[in-house]
């Protein structure tokens, strides 16, 4: 579109963002024309010139954040070493603003903190060297020295201008993209409710259809066998009729059950419900009742319909024994269910003939596979021989004593005290925030003292080798030897330049200066001065 242009990472940049950073370059070269216009003779040039570069560093600020940053702090360095070796009168502090806006903004868009700190320590050793020069052509190492204070308020401004702003976009980028994260993690949580919601509604379907298939499924396929038993053994004619209209409609209800539960179950692979707390001899008795040739044996104690040991052995059997009455009617079954070692085990093996057991879907017998695997346990199920001779189905489950539920049961709670993935990455986010914050603050504060230190010890240093004892002046004699008298005198002279009502030093004398005391200000000051290779004068000279 028209109002939009690509930014560093390929989305487009609204005409709004072009509209803040034309305001902002305008702001700055305003302010600075006005200050350029009174202290400068003509500042034409020098106003075009920096509103050029302006110009520039906004352009490219999206893309290149670092690079026009570089631009405005090379203009201010350049400004201040042009004020150090003399080309300008007067440092304009406007200067330092355009950097300290572009560093917020390259804070905000790249918190690498490297080219930063090449782009500081180049900027600090420009102004030096341009400091150094100017002193080597003045020739007063005292100057020098003292000197360090001025490059010293120049780096301050460095980190005020640069580090301190940057810092605080970096601040302000994390806290931002904190705030941002509260909010993903909300719509985050309400995908997973949504999700959960949709899995709930599933499971409650699985285990609808797995209510139905186990006991409505079990129940008509014990009527099946009552109408076939009534069928075989009425001797009337009416009777015998009615019985296989039963048993074939029990069959059809059935397989009508059956595609009402593949609709109800649909992809999901979920577990199936609980069934009755009702134990394997209940299930048999109730078989038996409805003609089946059941017979059950046991050894060692039932399990406990109550645990899930109970429940699988009470769903195989109940499976195994509608498969039977289902698929080879009038075949005797075995249910055998033994107890040992820590394992319970069920068999049951029916006479119906090779592959008997083995028609229809198969998913009842799917579903017994994975409920007893997912216990830890082993299934099989399948014909005993087909090679003509008398066989059948059986069905085998081992279920270890020790088996929970395994995937029945819904998954287990986040153990307390133990974080989840939304709160560790909502904690990784503020605690950044947070170290961010303590950078900003601490390490423009530690780097300011530290050369705030530098420039005071430098000018104490200085001061404290200016200072000539006033026992030493004393001990000076006119016409002494200059080079025995230099033995005595400090590291360095004061040169303060013209003293409105010193008196007037002799013709062709050169005079220093040196501290009474060491207290600086307007104290007064020692002149000596040589001539010919002697001293010829030495004064105290007050100032005012």
């Amino acid at each position: 579109m028209r109002e939009r242009w690509p930014d560093r990472v390929g989305r487009p940049v609204p005409r709004a963002a072009w509209a803040a950073d034309l305001v902002l370059w305008a702001a700055l070269t305003g302010v600075l024309a006005a200050e350029l216009a009174g202290v400068r003779a003509a500042p034409t040039a020098e106003t075009a010139v920096m509103a050029l570069l302006l110009a520039v560093a906004f352009g490219v600020r999206r893309k290149r954040p670092l690079t026009a940053l570089g631009l405005t702090v090379g203009a201010g360095v350049l400004h201040s070493a042009a004020v150090a070796v003399g080309m300008v009168d007067v440092f304009t502090p406007t200067y330092v603003l355009p950097s300290v806006v572009l560093a917020f903004l390259a804070g905000r868009r790249d918190g690498s903190a490297a080219p930063v700190v090449v782009l500081t320590a180049t900027a600090a050793l420009t102004m030096l060297s341009a400091l150094v020069a100017a002193w080597a052509s003045d020739g007063d190492p005292r100057a020098a020295l003292t000197g360090i204070t001025d490059w010293a308020g120049g780096v301050l401004v460095l980190i005020a201008a640069v580090v301190a702003p940057w810092l605080l976009g970096r601040y302000h980028k994390r806290h931002a993209q904190w705030r941002t994260a509260g909010w993903e993690i909300a719509a985050r949580m309400e995908r997973a409710r949504a999700g959960d919601a949709e899995r709930a509604r599933l499971r409650e379907r699985s285990r609808i259809a797995t209510e139905m298939h186990d006991s409505l499924g079990h129940d008509l396929a014990l009527i099946a066998v009552r109408a076939a038993a009534l069928e075989m053994t009425s001797g009337e004619e009416g009777t015998r009729a009615a019985a296989s209209e039963l048993r074939v409609a029990a069959h059809q209800a059935t397989l009508r059950l059956r595609e009402i539960i593949g609709v109800l179950r649909g992809e999901d692979g979920t577990p199936a419900a609980e069934p009755a707390a009702e134990t394997a001899a209940d299930v048999v008795a109730r078989a038996v009742d409805a003609g089946m040739p059941v017979r059950l044996v046991r050894e060692g104690p039932d399990p406990d319909p109550a645990t899930p040991v109970g429940r699988a052995v009470h769903r195989v059997v109940q499976e195994a024994l509608t498969n039977a009455a289902r698929h080879a009617p009038g075949a005797r079954v075995e249910v055998r269910i033994v107890r040992e070692d820590g394992t319970t085990t069920v068999r049951v093996a029916d006479t119906g003939g090779c592959g008997a057991g083995a028609a229809g879907n198969g998913s009842g017998l799917a579903g017994l596979r994975a409920l007893v695997e997912g216990m830890g346990g082993a299934f099989e199920a399948g014909p005993d021989r087909c090679d003509g001779a008398a066989g059948g189905f059986t069905v085998t489950a081992r279920i270890p004593e020790t088996a929970d539920a395994g995937g029945a049961t819904a998954p287990a709670e986040e153990p307390a005290g133990e974080a989840t993935e939304t709160a560790r990455h909502w904690n990784r986010m503020r605690d950044s925030a947070r170290r961010r914050l303590a950078a900003a603050l601490v390490v423009p504060s530690g780097l300011a003292v530290a050369v705030t230190a530098l420039g005071f010890l430098t000018l104490w240093y200085a001061e404290a080798n200016t200072v000539l004892p006033r026992a030493d002046y004393d001990r000076l004699r006119v016409g002494a030897d200059r080079t025995a008298v230099e033995q005595r005198l400090p590291r360095f002279d004061h040169r303060p330049g013209p003293i409105p009502g010193e008196p007037p030093a002799p013709p062709g004398a050169d005079c220093r200066y040196y501290l009474a005391e060491g207290s600086g200000g307007r104290t007064p000051l020692y002149r000596l001065c040589f001539a010919g290779g002697v001293l010829v004068d030495k004064d105290v000279v007050a100032r005012e």
